[in-house]
């Protein structure tokens, strides 16, 4: 049987190509200026940074270190500036990783995911019993 078919996805259309998050204690290392700005929030295809008063535009490259709780996590991440946020804040997107970047960057995320999940069913078990 060789049937035709389509699939058509409705939504808002937005911009988000990966799942999401923020992470306490996340906080992206410029060497170049040898500052540290936190992350509001990451995904494995970029991140969301607090921008700095040097200021940067639209297409600029970088390199950051990540650290989680003041331990570095992954180091020489180059990020490309795609968006610039009325806040100061920057939207950027990873540029470049290698396989072991990847790989951190994807465990990391992973982890957070598995993590709101655990709650999230803790949570509906609680409210069930309480019924």
């Amino acid at each position: 049987m060789n049937e035709e078919f389509d699939i058509v996805f409705t939504g808002t259309g937005g911009q988000r190509r990966a799942f999401r998050t923020r992470i306490r204690g996340l906080e992206a290392f410029l060497e170049e200026r040898g500052t540290f700005l936190p992350v509001r929030d990451i995904s494995a295809t970029g991140c969301s940074v607090d921008g700095d008063e040097q200021g940067f535009g639209i297409g600029d490259d970088f390199r950051i270190d990540l650290f989680v709780n003041k331990k570095l996590f992954i180091a020489g991440l180059l990020l490309r500036v795609v968006r610039l946020l009325p806040d100061g804040g920057l939207g950027c997107s990873f540029e470049e990783l290698d396989r072991r970047q990847e790989a951190r960057l994807d465990k990391l995320i992973l982890e957070v995911q598995k993590r709101q999940i655990a709650m999230k069913r803790a949570t509906v078990c609680d409210e069930e019993l309480e019924k």
